[in-house]
């Protein structure tokens, strides 16, 4: 494993774990703001 494929895997990750909590946490507010 390169430096490289290392920081690809973290980018790739955070993109797709930021957007779960992203969809997560919308969904929390939209349910607490009814």
């Amino acid at each position: 494993m390169t430096t490289a494929t290392w920081v690809t895997m973290i980018v790739i990750l955070t993109v797709v774990w930021g957007g779960c909590a992203l969809t997560i946490l919308t969904a929390i507010r939209k349910e607490s703001d009814k």
